[in-house]
């Protein structure tokens, strides 16, 4: 927030996936790599340039055309899998499910991150008339678009819970995960409120990570879900 500089992120490079699949290779009999949209980074063509210098490993890449805990219920979803002794393919496909099936909302404190870093997307038309606006923001079709803006933070976080509301049906097994980035109070009161409203078969609070933070920005809360 106090930085002259901003932050930037790139994708790893193709040596960087060819050395990680070349060394997990000695040691399993297949890989499955479950990545961040490739709508928001080239993260997955560098995995698949690195998988075609490896042909004799089998490796199955995932575009989840997602990101944070978005992508992160696909790959507990595979890694339970694994766990359980599925075949690769099988492991693979539960990634796939769950990556299908996977949402996220979230609201910003700014659109001046996504601005900046290039990753604004559709929400790009918001730009101009959000300044005293808090947008709602999602990724669809593997890029961020916005949804609905609202005057406030508060506002805009009660206005998550209606359109969870629309989705999520009583009965319905729900996987949540609050995300933030420097907004752990929010957070965990969202939480709570998710947890009294949806009562969810799983639940967490997580943190972006620094590549995602640089982004969104700080003060970003939101919600990432899925239904069984």
């Amino acid at each position: 927030e106090t930085s002259s500089g901003f932050p930037t992120t790139s994708q790893p490079t193709v040596a960087a996936f060819q050395d990680l699949f070349a060394e997990l290779s000695k040691e399993v009999d297949g890989i499955v790599a479950i990545l961040i949209s490739d709508g928001l980074s080239g993260t997955v063509d560098s995995a698949l340039a690195a998988r075609a210098n490896l042909p004799d490993v089998p490796i199955e890449i995932i575009d989840s055309k997602a990101a944070a805990m978005m992508l992160g219920f696909p790959v507990l979803a595979a890694a339970r899998a694994a766990a359980a002794g599925e075949s690769l393919q099988a492991v693979a496909e539960a990634g796939r499910v769950v990556a299908g099936k996977s949402r996220i909302l979230f609201v910003v404190a700014t659109l001046e991150y996504l601005h900046r870093g290039g990753r604004i997307g559709g929400a790009a038309k918001l730009l101009g008339s959000a300044l005293q606006l808090k947008p709602i923001l999602e990724i669809s079709d593997g890029v961020v678009r916005p949804v609905t803006k609202v005057r406030t933070r508060r506002k805009a976080l009660e206005k998550v819970h209606e359109l969870l509301a629309e989705q999520i049906k009583p009965g319905d097994r729900v996987h949540m995960a609050v995300i933030n980035v420097a907004a752990g109070e929010d957070a965990d009161r969202f939480r709570d409120e998710l947890e009294a409203r949806y009562h969810p078969v799983e639940l967490m609070v997580t943190e972006c990570s620094p590549a995602i933070g640089a982004h969104v920005g700080p003060g970003t809360v939101g919600v990432a879900y899925y239904v069984e």
